[in-house]
Protein backbone atom coordinates (compact mmCIF):
# COMPACT_ATOMS: atom_id res chain seq x y z
CA UNK A 1 0.00 0.00 0.00
CA UNK A 2 1.52 3.38 -0.85
CA UNK A 3 1.53 5.65 2.43
CA UNK A 4 3.22 8.71 0.96
CA UNK A 5 4.03 10.29 -2.46
CA UNK A 6 6.28 13.50 -1.95
CA UNK A 7 9.26 15.27 -3.88
CA UNK A 8 12.75 15.05 -2.22
CA UNK A 9 13.91 18.51 -1.91
CA UNK A 10 17.50 20.48 -2.40
CA UNK A 11 18.72 17.61 -5.58
CA UNK A 12 18.03 19.60 -8.41
CA UNK A 13 16.31 16.31 -10.53
CA UNK A 14 12.96 15.13 -9.83
CA UNK A 15 13.16 12.33 -7.62
CA UNK A 16 10.00 10.57 -6.06
CA UNK A 17 9.76 8.31 -3.25
CA UNK A 18 7.41 5.57 -2.67
CA UNK A 19 7.10 4.52 0.78
CA UNK A 20 5.75 0.77 0.94
CA UNK A 21 5.12 -1.37 3.87
CA UNK A 22 6.96 -4.24 3.10
CA UNK A 23 10.83 -4.94 2.99
CA UNK A 24 12.94 -4.62 -0.18
CA UNK A 25 15.06 -6.59 -1.45
CA UNK A 26 18.12 -5.74 0.49
CA UNK A 27 16.74 -7.61 3.90
CA UNK A 28 18.04 -10.15 5.50
CA UNK A 29 20.93 -12.35 4.33
CA UNK A 30 18.75 -15.57 3.37
CA UNK A 31 17.23 -13.12 1.00
CA UNK A 32 14.24 -10.75 0.27
CA UNK A 33 12.70 -9.65 3.37
CA UNK A 34 8.83 -10.41 5.03
CA UNK A 35 6.82 -8.07 5.50
CA UNK A 36 7.58 -5.25 7.35
CA UNK A 37 6.20 -3.88 11.15
CA UNK A 38 4.64 -1.54 9.23
CA UNK A 39 5.87 2.10 9.46
CA UNK A 40 6.27 5.01 7.31
CA UNK A 41 9.25 6.87 6.80
CA UNK A 42 9.42 10.44 7.94
CA UNK A 43 8.89 13.61 5.71
CA UNK A 44 10.85 17.08 6.69
CA UNK A 45 14.50 17.36 7.65
CA UNK A 46 14.21 15.56 10.98
CA UNK A 47 12.50 12.77 9.38
CA UNK A 48 10.94 9.95 11.42
CA UNK A 49 11.53 6.15 12.16
CA UNK A 50 10.95 3.59 10.15
CA UNK A 51 8.75 0.30 10.32
CA UNK A 52 11.01 -2.55 12.01
CA UNK A 53 12.90 -4.81 9.59
CA UNK A 54 11.18 -8.39 7.89
CA UNK A 55 11.20 -11.79 9.19
CA UNK A 56 12.41 -12.91 6.23
CA UNK A 57 15.56 -12.76 6.27
CA UNK A 58 18.00 -13.30 9.05
CA UNK A 59 19.57 -9.61 9.62
CA UNK A 60 16.52 -7.59 8.56
CA UNK A 61 16.45 -4.71 6.91
CA UNK A 62 19.85 -2.19 7.14
CA UNK A 63 19.19 1.59 8.08
CA UNK A 64 20.47 4.54 6.47
CA UNK A 65 19.30 7.62 6.18
CA UNK A 66 16.73 8.50 3.56
CA UNK A 67 17.89 11.85 1.18
CA UNK A 68 14.50 13.84 2.48
CA UNK A 69 15.49 12.68 5.95
CA UNK A 70 14.01 9.75 8.17
CA UNK A 71 15.69 6.64 8.87
CA UNK A 72 15.36 3.92 5.77
CA UNK A 73 15.17 0.83 7.72
CA UNK A 74 14.77 -1.69 4.63
CA UNK A 75 10.61 -0.32 4.31
CA UNK A 76 11.26 -0.69 0.45
CA UNK A 77 11.25 2.95 -0.96
CA UNK A 78 11.14 3.33 -4.54
CA UNK A 79 13.36 6.29 -5.79
CA UNK A 80 12.60 7.48 -9.34
CA UNK A 81 15.13 8.48 -11.07
CA UNK A 82 14.28 11.88 -13.39
CA UNK A 83 15.98 10.05 -16.52
CA UNK A 84 17.77 7.16 -17.69
CA UNK A 85 21.23 9.09 -17.80
CA UNK A 86 23.97 8.36 -15.84
CA UNK A 87 23.99 11.23 -13.66
CA UNK A 88 20.04 10.65 -13.13
CA UNK A 89 20.56 7.17 -12.11
CA UNK A 90 23.65 8.22 -10.18
CA UNK A 91 21.41 10.79 -8.15
CA UNK A 92 18.47 8.38 -7.31
CA UNK A 93 21.44 5.54 -6.37
CA UNK A 94 22.59 8.22 -3.79
CA UNK A 95 19.42 9.46 -2.90
CA UNK A 96 18.05 6.02 -2.00
CA UNK A 97 18.42 4.03 1.55
CA UNK A 98 19.22 0.03 1.66
CA UNK A 99 16.36 -1.84 0.91
CA UNK A 100 15.31 0.80 -1.36
CA UNK A 101 14.60 0.36 -5.36
CA UNK A 102 15.38 3.04 -7.65
CA UNK A 103 13.52 2.60 -10.39
CA UNK A 104 14.55 4.03 -14.17
CA UNK A 105 12.50 4.79 -16.37
CA UNK A 106 12.29 3.66 -20.17
CA UNK A 107 14.46 5.94 -22.40
CA UNK A 108 17.61 5.05 -24.30
CA UNK A 109 20.87 6.56 -22.54
CA UNK A 110 24.62 6.10 -21.88
CA UNK A 111 26.37 5.35 -18.58
CA UNK A 112 29.75 5.60 -18.33
CA UNK A 113 31.22 5.78 -14.48
CA UNK A 114 28.34 4.49 -12.52
CA UNK A 115 28.45 2.94 -9.18
CA UNK A 116 26.27 0.95 -7.70
CA UNK A 117 27.79 0.77 -4.16
CA UNK A 118 24.54 0.26 -2.02
CA UNK A 119 22.38 -2.78 -1.15
CA UNK A 120 19.64 -1.43 -3.65
CA UNK A 121 17.45 -2.55 -6.56
CA UNK A 122 17.97 -1.02 -9.65
CA UNK A 123 15.19 -1.77 -11.63
CA UNK A 124 14.62 -0.96 -15.67
CA UNK A 125 11.08 -0.57 -16.75
CA UNK A 126 12.21 -3.73 -19.36
CA UNK A 127 14.09 -4.84 -21.54
CA UNK A 128 12.42 -2.80 -24.62
CA UNK A 129 12.00 -0.02 -22.79
CA UNK A 130 15.20 1.16 -20.52
CA UNK A 131 18.22 0.38 -23.08
CA UNK A 132 21.58 1.15 -21.84
CA UNK A 133 24.20 1.55 -24.24
CA UNK A 134 27.43 0.91 -21.93
CA UNK A 135 30.35 3.60 -23.25
CA UNK A 136 32.88 2.64 -20.50
CA UNK A 137 32.94 0.69 -17.85
CA UNK A 138 30.42 0.72 -14.26
CA UNK A 139 31.16 -0.52 -11.05
CA UNK A 140 29.10 -2.87 -8.69
CA UNK A 141 29.70 -3.48 -5.08
CA UNK A 142 28.76 -6.20 -2.51
CA UNK A 143 27.52 -4.49 0.15
CA UNK A 144 27.00 -6.44 3.88
CA UNK A 145 24.18 -4.26 4.59
CA UNK A 146 22.09 -6.46 1.73
CA UNK A 147 21.66 -7.77 -1.50
CA UNK A 148 22.59 -5.36 -4.73
CA UNK A 149 19.91 -6.06 -7.55
CA UNK A 150 19.93 -5.03 -11.34
CA UNK A 151 17.17 -5.92 -13.53
CA UNK A 152 15.55 -5.15 -16.10
CA UNK A 153 17.24 -3.13 -18.43
CA UNK A 154 18.03 -4.01 -22.06
CA UNK A 155 21.98 -3.18 -22.51
CA UNK A 156 24.41 -3.03 -25.20
CA UNK A 157 27.72 -2.49 -25.93
CA UNK A 158 30.20 -2.26 -28.97
CA UNK A 159 33.67 -2.67 -29.40
CA UNK A 160 36.89 -2.47 -27.62
CA UNK A 161 37.62 -5.64 -27.85
CA UNK A 162 36.95 -8.46 -24.88
CA UNK A 163 39.39 -6.69 -23.02
CA UNK A 164 37.12 -3.73 -22.48
CA UNK A 165 34.45 -4.73 -20.07
CA UNK A 166 30.89 -2.74 -19.31
CA UNK A 167 30.64 -3.88 -16.03
CA UNK A 168 33.36 -4.77 -12.70
CA UNK A 169 31.35 -6.13 -9.66
CA UNK A 170 33.52 -6.37 -7.05
CA UNK A 171 33.87 -6.89 -3.11
CA UNK A 172 34.28 -9.33 -0.11
CA UNK A 173 33.86 -12.81 -0.76
CA UNK A 174 32.79 -13.45 2.92
CA UNK A 175 31.78 -10.95 4.46
CA UNK A 176 29.16 -9.24 2.32
CA UNK A 177 25.95 -10.25 0.61
CA UNK A 178 25.65 -11.11 -2.97
CA UNK A 179 24.80 -9.52 -6.35
CA UNK A 180 22.38 -10.45 -8.34
CA UNK A 181 22.02 -9.67 -11.74
CA UNK A 182 18.62 -10.92 -13.59
CA UNK A 183 15.75 -10.60 -16.56
CA UNK A 184 18.04 -8.24 -18.71
CA UNK A 185 18.94 -8.47 -21.96
CA UNK A 186 22.82 -8.03 -23.63
CA UNK A 187 23.64 -7.62 -26.93
CA UNK A 188 27.19 -6.89 -27.46
CA UNK A 189 29.72 -6.89 -30.44
CA UNK A 190 33.38 -6.88 -30.39
CA UNK A 191 33.70 -6.73 -26.93
CA UNK A 192 33.53 -7.76 -23.27
CA UNK A 193 31.35 -7.51 -20.80
CA UNK A 194 31.13 -8.69 -17.18
CA UNK A 195 34.48 -8.88 -14.90
CA UNK A 196 33.62 -10.44 -11.65
CA UNK A 197 36.26 -9.47 -9.43
CA UNK A 198 35.78 -11.52 -6.24
CA UNK A 199 36.12 -15.29 -5.46
CA UNK A 200 32.38 -15.93 -5.81
CA UNK A 201 28.74 -14.34 -4.35
CA UNK A 202 27.15 -13.27 -7.74
CA UNK A 203 24.11 -14.76 -9.31
CA UNK A 204 23.40 -14.29 -12.53
CA UNK A 205 20.00 -15.70 -14.20
CA UNK A 206 17.12 -15.13 -16.24
CA UNK A 207 19.46 -13.08 -18.77
CA UNK A 208 19.43 -13.72 -23.11
CA UNK A 209 22.85 -12.68 -23.96
CA UNK A 210 23.82 -12.21 -27.88
CA UNK A 211 26.85 -11.65 -29.17
CA UNK A 212 30.03 -12.67 -31.94
CA UNK A 213 32.52 -15.35 -32.04
CA UNK A 214 35.23 -13.87 -29.84
CA UNK A 215 33.00 -12.17 -27.64
CA UNK A 216 33.39 -12.26 -23.82
CA UNK A 217 30.20 -12.40 -21.66
CA UNK A 218 31.24 -13.05 -18.00
CA UNK A 219 34.80 -13.55 -17.01
CA UNK A 220 35.10 -13.95 -12.82
CA UNK A 221 39.07 -13.49 -12.15
CA UNK A 222 39.81 -12.37 -8.92
CA UNK A 223 43.85 -12.81 -9.25
CA UNK A 224 44.94 -11.32 -5.84
CA UNK A 225 42.82 -14.04 -3.62
CA UNK A 226 42.58 -11.79 -1.16
CA UNK A 227 40.46 -14.09 1.09
CA UNK A 228 42.40 -17.46 0.46
CA UNK A 229 40.32 -19.05 -1.85
CA UNK A 230 42.72 -21.11 -3.05
CA UNK A 231 43.76 -21.85 0.65
CA UNK A 232 40.20 -22.92 1.97
CA UNK A 233 38.29 -26.07 1.45
CA UNK A 234 36.09 -26.25 -1.38
CA UNK A 235 32.44 -25.24 -1.48
CA UNK A 236 30.95 -27.84 -4.23
CA UNK A 237 27.37 -28.03 -4.20
CA UNK A 238 25.87 -28.13 -0.93
CA UNK A 239 28.93 -27.47 0.72
CA UNK A 240 28.09 -23.81 -0.18
CA UNK A 241 25.41 -24.37 2.77
CA UNK A 242 24.39 -20.12 2.37
CA UNK A 243 24.70 -20.05 -1.70
CA UNK A 244 26.80 -17.13 -0.94
CA UNK A 245 30.68 -18.44 -1.83
CA UNK A 246 30.18 -19.71 -5.29
CA UNK A 247 28.98 -17.80 -8.25
CA UNK A 248 25.76 -19.30 -9.81
CA UNK A 249 25.13 -18.45 -13.70
CA UNK A 250 21.92 -20.08 -14.08
CA UNK A 251 18.66 -20.02 -16.61
CA UNK A 252 20.13 -17.61 -19.14
CA UNK A 253 20.34 -17.80 -22.54
CA UNK A 254 23.66 -17.70 -24.45
CA UNK A 255 23.72 -16.41 -28.53
CA UNK A 256 27.84 -16.58 -29.52
CA UNK A 257 30.54 -16.16 -27.22
CA UNK A 258 32.05 -18.96 -29.20
CA UNK A 259 35.76 -18.87 -28.17
CA UNK A 260 35.22 -17.61 -24.48
CA UNK A 261 31.16 -16.81 -23.36
CA UNK A 262 32.36 -17.78 -19.74
CA UNK A 263 35.69 -17.66 -19.15
CA UNK A 264 36.37 -18.80 -15.67
CA UNK A 265 39.56 -17.89 -14.29
CA UNK A 266 41.88 -17.45 -11.04
CA UNK A 267 40.58 -18.07 -7.30
CA UNK A 268 37.10 -18.35 -8.44
CA UNK A 269 34.05 -21.02 -7.37
CA UNK A 270 31.29 -20.85 -10.49
CA UNK A 271 28.24 -22.98 -10.85
CA UNK A 272 26.86 -23.04 -14.67
CA UNK A 273 23.79 -24.87 -14.45
CA UNK A 274 20.49 -24.74 -16.74
CA UNK A 275 21.60 -22.81 -19.26
CA UNK A 276 20.86 -22.91 -22.83
CA UNK A 277 23.96 -22.31 -24.90
CA UNK A 278 23.86 -21.41 -29.20
CA UNK A 279 27.45 -21.21 -30.43
CA UNK A 280 28.82 -20.48 -27.24
CA UNK A 281 31.40 -22.10 -24.69
CA UNK A 282 32.38 -22.44 -20.73
CA UNK A 283 36.42 -22.14 -20.62
CA UNK A 284 38.63 -22.26 -16.99
CA UNK A 285 42.33 -21.10 -16.83
CA UNK A 286 44.73 -23.32 -14.76
CA UNK A 287 47.89 -21.48 -13.17
CA UNK A 288 49.82 -20.93 -16.35
CA UNK A 289 49.48 -17.67 -17.78
CA UNK A 290 46.61 -16.49 -15.00
CA UNK A 291 47.90 -16.25 -11.63
CA UNK A 292 46.45 -18.83 -9.95
CA UNK A 293 43.75 -20.24 -11.91
CA UNK A 294 40.01 -21.45 -10.80
CA UNK A 295 39.38 -22.75 -7.75
CA UNK A 296 36.44 -24.85 -8.86
CA UNK A 297 33.55 -25.57 -11.26
CA UNK A 298 29.85 -27.38 -11.75
CA UNK A 299 28.54 -27.27 -15.24
CA UNK A 300 25.19 -29.17 -14.90
CA UNK A 301 21.47 -29.36 -16.64
CA UNK A 302 23.12 -27.05 -19.43
CA UNK A 303 22.11 -27.31 -23.16
CA UNK A 304 25.39 -26.53 -25.89
CA UNK A 305 23.45 -26.58 -28.97
CA UNK A 306 25.26 -26.46 -32.81
CA UNK A 307 22.97 -25.69 -35.32
CA UNK A 308 25.81 -25.85 -37.62
CA UNK A 309 26.13 -23.41 -40.65
CA UNK A 310 28.47 -21.77 -42.51
CA UNK A 311 29.60 -18.30 -40.70
CA UNK A 312 32.73 -17.94 -38.53
CA UNK A 313 30.06 -18.50 -35.29
CA UNK A 314 29.51 -22.27 -36.55
CA UNK A 315 33.33 -22.43 -36.16
CA UNK A 316 33.38 -23.88 -32.67
CA UNK A 317 36.57 -25.17 -31.23
CA UNK A 318 34.55 -26.88 -28.02
CA UNK A 319 31.97 -27.13 -26.15
CA UNK A 320 33.93 -26.83 -22.55
CA UNK A 321 37.34 -26.06 -22.10
CA UNK A 322 38.84 -27.47 -18.56
CA UNK A 323 42.50 -26.13 -17.96
CA UNK A 324 42.87 -26.09 -14.07
CA UNK A 325 41.14 -26.69 -10.62
CA UNK A 326 38.58 -29.41 -10.16
CA UNK A 327 34.89 -30.00 -10.16
CA UNK A 328 31.78 -31.57 -11.99
CA UNK A 329 30.23 -31.61 -15.12
CA UNK A 330 27.23 -33.58 -15.31
CA UNK A 331 23.54 -33.83 -16.94
CA UNK A 332 24.15 -31.69 -19.41
CA UNK A 333 23.11 -32.10 -23.29
CA UNK A 334 26.03 -31.47 -26.05
CA UNK A 335 25.03 -31.02 -29.61
CA UNK A 336 27.59 -32.04 -31.98
CA UNK A 337 30.44 -29.68 -32.42
CA UNK A 338 31.62 -29.90 -36.70
CA UNK A 339 31.75 -26.64 -37.88
CA UNK A 340 32.11 -26.29 -41.79
CA UNK A 341 35.66 -24.80 -41.75
CA UNK A 342 37.26 -26.11 -38.72
CA UNK A 343 35.79 -29.52 -38.93
CA UNK A 344 34.88 -32.09 -36.56
CA UNK A 345 35.88 -30.93 -32.61
CA UNK A 346 35.09 -32.58 -29.50
CA UNK A 347 32.69 -31.30 -27.26
CA UNK A 348 34.98 -31.40 -23.89
CA UNK A 349 38.97 -30.53 -23.84
CA UNK A 350 41.36 -30.98 -20.59
CA UNK A 351 44.69 -29.89 -21.34
CA UNK A 352 47.77 -28.73 -18.96
CA UNK A 353 49.38 -25.61 -20.02
CA UNK A 354 51.39 -25.56 -16.62
CA UNK A 355 53.52 -28.48 -18.04
CA UNK A 356 54.18 -26.94 -21.66
CA UNK A 357 55.08 -23.48 -22.20
CA UNK A 358 53.62 -21.50 -19.10
CA UNK A 359 54.88 -23.27 -16.62
CA UNK A 360 54.59 -22.01 -12.81
CA UNK A 361 57.48 -24.84 -11.31
CA UNK A 362 59.78 -22.61 -13.81
CA UNK A 363 62.26 -24.56 -16.44
CA UNK A 364 60.88 -28.32 -17.22
CA UNK A 365 63.77 -29.49 -15.45
CA UNK A 366 61.61 -28.38 -12.20
CA UNK A 367 58.45 -29.08 -13.34
CA UNK A 368 56.42 -32.71 -12.32
CA UNK A 369 53.30 -33.66 -11.31
CA UNK A 370 50.98 -32.40 -9.63
CA UNK A 371 51.32 -29.04 -11.78
CA UNK A 372 50.11 -26.53 -8.81
CA UNK A 373 46.41 -26.37 -9.50
CA UNK A 374 46.21 -28.41 -12.18
CA UNK A 375 43.05 -30.20 -13.24
CA UNK A 376 42.02 -32.33 -10.24
CA UNK A 377 43.77 -30.50 -7.83
CA UNK A 378 42.14 -29.08 -4.52
CA UNK A 379 42.92 -28.00 -1.14
CA UNK A 380 41.50 -29.24 1.85
CA UNK A 381 42.14 -26.31 3.96
CA UNK A 382 45.69 -27.48 5.40
CA UNK A 383 47.67 -28.41 2.33
CA UNK A 384 47.33 -29.03 -1.58
CA UNK A 385 45.24 -32.65 -2.48
CA UNK A 386 43.92 -34.07 -5.56
CA UNK A 387 40.67 -34.14 -6.07
CA UNK A 388 39.88 -35.67 -9.43
CA UNK A 389 37.07 -33.39 -11.95
CA UNK A 390 33.62 -36.20 -12.46
CA UNK A 391 32.43 -36.40 -15.15
CA UNK A 392 28.53 -38.57 -15.81
CA UNK A 393 24.84 -38.23 -17.12
CA UNK A 394 25.96 -36.00 -20.33
CA UNK A 395 23.89 -36.69 -23.56
CA UNK A 396 24.27 -35.89 -27.48
CA UNK A 397 27.76 -35.95 -28.69
CA UNK A 398 29.99 -36.05 -26.10
CA UNK A 399 33.72 -36.45 -26.95
CA UNK A 400 36.17 -35.84 -24.46
CA UNK A 401 40.04 -35.21 -25.36
CA UNK A 402 42.65 -34.49 -22.97
CA UNK A 403 46.47 -33.81 -24.06
CA UNK A 404 48.91 -31.01 -24.73
CA UNK A 405 47.80 -28.35 -26.71
CA UNK A 406 50.66 -25.76 -27.10
CA UNK A 407 53.08 -27.67 -28.48
CA UNK A 408 54.67 -29.61 -25.21
CA UNK A 409 57.91 -27.94 -25.95
CA UNK A 410 59.77 -30.05 -23.25
CA UNK A 411 59.01 -33.01 -24.14
CA UNK A 412 56.95 -34.48 -21.41
CA UNK A 413 54.75 -37.80 -21.33
CA UNK A 414 51.23 -36.30 -20.98
CA UNK A 415 50.23 -39.62 -18.86
CA UNK A 416 52.85 -38.32 -16.43
CA UNK A 417 50.76 -35.07 -15.75
CA UNK A 418 47.44 -36.40 -16.03
CA UNK A 419 45.78 -39.93 -15.72
CA UNK A 420 41.65 -41.15 -15.63
CA UNK A 421 41.09 -42.65 -12.31
CA UNK A 422 43.65 -40.20 -10.99
CA UNK A 423 43.03 -36.81 -11.82
CA UNK A 424 39.43 -37.17 -13.63
CA UNK A 425 37.09 -39.81 -13.60
CA UNK A 426 34.29 -40.42 -16.57
CA UNK A 427 33.41 -44.04 -15.73
CA UNK A 428 29.43 -42.63 -15.27
CA UNK A 429 29.99 -42.38 -11.46
CA UNK A 430 29.00 -39.29 -9.38
CA UNK A 431 31.03 -37.97 -7.45
CA UNK A 432 30.84 -39.28 -4.10
CA UNK A 433 29.01 -37.61 -1.56
CA UNK A 434 28.01 -34.67 -4.13
CA UNK A 435 24.94 -32.82 -3.89
CA UNK A 436 23.78 -29.97 -5.83
CA UNK A 437 23.10 -26.90 -4.21
CA UNK A 438 19.30 -25.46 -4.21
CA UNK A 439 18.00 -24.40 -7.80
CA UNK A 440 16.76 -22.30 -8.21
CA UNK A 441 19.15 -20.03 -6.32
CA UNK A 442 17.21 -18.62 -3.30
CA UNK A 443 17.72 -15.16 -3.97
CA UNK A 444 16.42 -14.67 -7.25
CA UNK A 445 13.67 -12.08 -7.24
Amino acid sequence: MISSLRALAGLGTSLLVIACGSDGDGGGAAGSGGASAGGTAGTGAAGGSSGSGGAGGSTGGGGGASAAGGTGGGSGNTIAAASCSTSDVQTAIDAAAVGDTVAVPAGSCSWSGLSLAKAVHLQGAGTTQTLITLAGSNSVVKQPAGVVRISGFGFSKNGGGNGSKGFSLSGSWKNAEPIVIEKNTFQISNTGLFVIDVVGGVVIADNAFTGGWDDSFIQPKHAQDAEGSWTSADTLGSKDTTGKLNHYIEDNTFYGGTNQGIDADDSTRVVYRHNQLTYSSFNTHGWATSPVGVRHFEIYGNAFKHPGGTDAIANQNWAVWIRGGTGVIFDNQFDDLAGSHWGQKDEIRLTIRGAEDARPQGPCASTSYPVPHQIGQSHDGTGAVTDPLYLWGNTGTVAVSAGWNWGNPCGFTFSDFFQWGRDAVNTGTPKPGYTPYTYPHPLRG
